[in-house]
């Protein structure tokens, strides 16, 4: 059924947003403390928000994929990675924020360990 795929995914994404959007306003202070605080608290957030997003984005498209060339990917890994390269790079702009390469190393990280359990529990 096509919202129980997709549901998920879309309440997740909202949050994760939100998130992103409250951290651009610079409106997360006790929250951003708090994570910042903790050892590697702001890496293990960006690795298992954007993983988490990473995995139900797959499961929404039922684990479609594109070929780039020989290279073959999952469609919801590759649209992550774009959304999440440009975020990360849009920070540069943004007064709250910086642009943190470890940062989207953590995204990335995320999203190649939810690309790997995703093609693990539904063998192509």
């Amino acid at each position: 059924m096509l919202i129980k795929r997709w549901l998920p995914f879309s309440l997740f994404a909202i949050f994760v947003a939100g998130t992103i959007f409250g951290s651009n306003l610079g409106r997360l202070g006790t929250i951003t403390h708090w994570v910042n605080t903790q050892p590697f608290g702001d890496k293990c957030g960006h690795l298992i928000l954007i993983g988490f997003l990473t995995y139900l984005l797959n499961h929404a498209l039922d684990g479609r994929e594109i070929n780039i060339g020989r290279l073959k990917l999952l469609l919801g890994c590759t649209i992550v990675a774009v959304v999440m390269t440009i975020e990360e790079i849009s920070q540069i702009w943004i007064p709250s924020r910086s642009f943190d390469v470890v940062d989207l190393s953590a995204n990335y990280l995320g999203i190649a360990i939810a690309g790997f359990v995703w093609l693990r529990q539904n063998p192509v």
